[in-house]
């Protein structure tokens, strides 16, 4: 198989959803190496502990710096998190780890933060803005919101994550989105099923093929699948390395510039059985 890089990784507990779900930085390697996925974007789980209110944040956080700065190889860039119930304090801490701790933005899970894509955002884009960052936002609703920070925070890069997931977003973006070039699309979770009016082929006839790119969603879900439907999709190779790791590498660089892919096998420091290394919420690959 190809080399695969994942733009969409959390590391980290969701404790909102019963069972709870989430995934410790060696588990997230494992995965990783028994599937050919070279290195990733890491970012904390959305629904975390917050008891502690922004300290958690920061906990999370610094979860990623540490992953970033033990494996720099696997994961050469990483993200933040933020909750908008944390107003200036959580734009103070997105401030400070990016400052302090190096991660380059920041992403957000707006159905599992309780808030819209919408102006409460602005303080914490507006940080992300002064560093000429990067930020993954998750579908919520129509993507003319994320068309709309694009334009008022021109400096950002951002990912949609799950363009793909359904029919109604999928086409939303090609409307709203397609001619903003800060804006790329992971293809996390792309459902089977698809037709031509909406299959992978389709997303890349209508949106830059330049800026589509593999995510996994772990540890929500078993990324093989993904995978597989890259491979079987009726485009070429050159379109298909893109997808799985060549664009990607070159979003890296934008904000590390000196790193390059390992194309090594990834060594993980614990042996999973199958079933703890595929446990994931919906379809499975058999």
């Amino acid at each position: 198989m190809r080399p695969y890089f994942d733009v969409h990784c959390h590391i980290g507990m969701t404790v909102s959803r019963a069972p709870v779900v989430g995934q410790s930085v060696g588990r997230c390697l494992a995965r990783m190496a028994s599937a050919g996925v070279i290195g990733a974007i890491p970012c904390p789980t959305a629904g975390s502990p917050q008891a502690r209110g922004v300290l958690d944040t920061r906990s999370q956080n610094e979860i990623i710096t540490k992953a970033c700065q033990k494996y720099p190889e696997r994961f050469p860039i990483g993200l933040g998190i933020v909750e908008v119930r944390h107003e200036q304090a959580g734009v103070d801490e997105l401030d400070r780890s990016m400052c302090d701790d190096g991660l380059v933005g920041f992403v957000c899970h707006p159905g599992l933060s309780g808030h819209s894509l919408g102006g409460e955002l602005y303080a914490f884009l507006e940080v992300v803005a002064m560093h000429s960052g990067l930020c993954l936002l998750h579908q919520a609703g129509s993507t003319s919101n994320i068309a709309a920070y694009a334009r008022r925070f021109p400096s950002i890069t951002f990912i949609i994550g799950h363009v793909s997931m359904n029919k109604g977003g999928h086409l939303d973006a090609i409307q709203h989105c397609a001619k903003y070039d800060n804006i790329w699309y992971d293809v996390a979770q792309k459902p089977e099923g698809a037709d031509e009016s909406w299959d992978l082929v389709h997303l890349v006839n209508n949106l830059n093929k330049d800026r589509l790119m593999f995510g996994s969603d772990l540890p929500y879900y078993d990324f093989r699948l993904v995978q597989a439907q890259i491979e079987n999709a009726g485009l070429d190779d050159e379109t298909k390395e893109k997808i799985a790791y060549q664009n990607a590498v070159r979003l890296v660089q934008q904000f590390n510039d000196s790193w390059e892919p390992t194309l090594s096998p990834i060594e993980p420091p614990q042996v999973y059985s199958e079933l703890e290394m595929w446990d994931a919420n919906g379809a499975r690959l058999k």
